[in-house]
C-alpha cells in the first residue's frame, strides 16, 4: 500500500490570492502529495504531456501543451526520468493551475491545498498551501523545498522538482495529467 504525504497546511504572509471554485471538492487529493504512484489516480485521469527538464517551454510549446491538456482538472508532477513514481506533484482545476501571475514575483492562487502561479512566458508551478514563492523567474525561496515544483516558460529548461534543482537535466522528466 503506497502512502500519499502532503504536508498540513502553514499560517504564512504573502501576496497571494485566494479563490474558491465549487469543482474544487470534486478533485480526488487536496494539498501538495509526495511519491504519488500515478497508477494510484482514480480512472478518468490520462497522461497529456511528458518531458525532460532540459526540454524548454517557451509559450508556442506552452500553447501546444494547453491544446493538448485541455481537460477540467489538471496534474503537475516530477520525476526521475528512470522512475514512474511522481516525487512532487499536486492537481487542481485548470483555472486555478493556470491562474495567471505574469511576472509577479510573489504571487500565488491558492487552491486545493496548493499556491499555484503560472505565466507562457515566466515560470509554472506550486507550493504548498499558503507557503510563499520569489519568482525570479522561477521560484528560488528555500523552505518546504520537497513541496515545491517549478518550470521555466522561456527559453530554459525546468528548474526544481522539489528538493531537486534540476535546471536542464535531461535525467528529470516533467509530467501533465488531465481529467474532466
Amino acid at each position: 500500500m503506497l502512502i500519499h504525504y502532503h504536508k498540513p497546511n502553514t499560517t504564512s504572509t504573502s501576496t497571494t490570492t485566494t479563490t474558491t471554485t465549487a469543482a474544487t471538492a470534486q478533485l480526488s487529493l487536496s494539498g501538495v502529495q509526495l511519491n504519488l504512484d500515478p497508477s494510484s489516480l482514480p480512472s478518468g485521469w490520462s497522461l497529456c504531456y511528458s518531458a525532460t527538464y532540459a526540454d524548454t517551454l517557451i509559450s508556442t510549446v506552452v500553447a501546444t501543451v494547453l491544446a493538448t491538456c485541455n481537460k477540467n482538472k489538471l496534474l503537475l508532477g516530477c520525476r526521475p526520468v528512470a522512475n514512474t513514481i511522481l516525487t512532487v506533484a499536486a492537481m487542481g482545476n485548470r483555472a486555478d493551475v493556470l491562474y495567471n501571475c505574469s511576472s509577479t514575483s510573489t504571487c500565488t492562487n491558492v487552491a486545493n491545498g496548493v499556491g499555484w502561479y503560472f505565466s507562457d512566458s515566466y515560470s509554472w508551478g506550486f507550493v504548498s498551501g499558503s507557503d510563499t514563492v520569489i519568482r525570479n523567474t522561477c521560484d528560488e525561496r528555500t523552505g518546504d523545498d520537497a513541496y515545491r515544483l517549478c518550470w521555466h516558460t522561456l527559453a530554459v529548461g525546468g528548474y526544481r522538482c522539489g528538493s531537486a534543482l534540476c535546471s536542464t537535466a535531461s535525467t528529470w522528466a516533467k509530467v501533465i495529467y488531465h481529467s474532466n
